[in-house]
């Protein structure tokens, strides 16, 4: 969840920077699909119909089963959990995404220039 953050600060910073310049910059909803694969990290997630914990329970993903990551929306994943087919909505921290892998660098953030 904090590269998330980073990635949404460095977006803000980017844009900033060539509203300037002149350059047209486009920008998409954080429920851009992305469709790239997941797994679950918690021993039980229940999948919903929404991005909400008062939405309709429409199936239980366990503990390493793989998903594909459709979406994202204020802390929660849409993922189809690949063993059954279920499509839904996981809270973002029960789930573990290529998001979570990737660091994006800004400039100020000295670990950038390590190594």
């Amino acid at each position: 969840m904090l590269t998330r953050a980073r990635t949404a600060l460095a977006a803000v910073t980017l844009t900033t920077a060539l509203a300037g310049s002149g350059v047209i910059v486009a920008t998409g909803t954080a429920q851009a699909a992305s469709s790239s694969s997941c797994y679950i990290t918690a021993s039980a997630a229940t999948v919903r119909s929404k991005a909400s914990t008062h939405s309709t329970a429409v199936g239980i993903a366990y503990k390493g089963q793989t998903c594909k990551e459709r979406g994202y929306s204020n802390g929660w994943d849409k993922v189809t959990v690949k063993k059954t087919g279920k499509t839904g909505w996981i809270r973002s921290d029960l789930v573990h995404t290529a998001d979570d892998d990737a660091h994006t660098c800004i400039p100020e953030d000295e670990a950038c220039h390590e190594g």
